[in-house]
């Protein structure tokens, strides 16, 4: 019983010890704040300097579980890498009519800024070529509904680039 005693006592402490250490870690991470209702998966592109132009090799894939109440969808960079641009695919699964995205949180070290509502296309512009948009709500369609390709997210200008670097930076 004691030595059981001890091993809990070890691992609490391990488990408190690694949660500070995540805190300080040089990952830079994005919590989406959304309703999707059927399964789906979301593309994360990014690049690494102010260009815009996103490469299949420098993205993934976060799987969503589909739901009708609101879900953080929470991606977390690689160390390694510390995005100024990313663009974001909501999906391929036809069957998803809309997507209503509430708010983008990014938190890097122990900083943090977030857009919400409207605000979130201060930062990000939609791809008028396959998404239709309500602000008011926060809706995402795709524009032909037998379209493969779900709506889409593309930073607004050098905006996002400017707050990720803000958010970088050791001030």
């Amino acid at each position: 019983m004691m030595l059981f005693k001890m091993f809990i006592t070890l691992f609490s402490l391990v488990v408190l010890l690694s949660c500070e250490k995540n805190e300080n870690t040089n990952s830079l991470k994005m919590d989406l704040d959304v309703v999707i209702r059927e399964t789906d998966s979301i593309q994360i592109y990014y690049t690494q300097n102010t260009s815009v132009q996103f490469k299949e090799k420098q993205s993934f894939w976060k799987k969503v579980s589909g739901s009708k109440k609101n879900q953080t969808i929470s991606i977390v960079f690689p160390d390694s890498i510390h995005p100024k641009q990313l663009r974001i695919d909501f999906g391929r699964n036809i069957k998803q009519s809309e997507i209503i995205l509430n708010e983008i949180i990014f938190s890097y070290k122990k900083k943090s800024f977030s857009a919400k509502g409207e605000e979130i296309y201060h930062l990000f512009r939609v791809d008028e070529s396959n998404t239709l948009i309500d602000k008011l709500i926060g809706s995402l369609k795709r524009k032909d509904e037998n379209q493969l390709v779900g709506p889409s997210l593309y930073p607004k200008g050098d905006k996002l680039n400017k707050q990720l670097n803000q958010l970088y930076s050791e001030k």
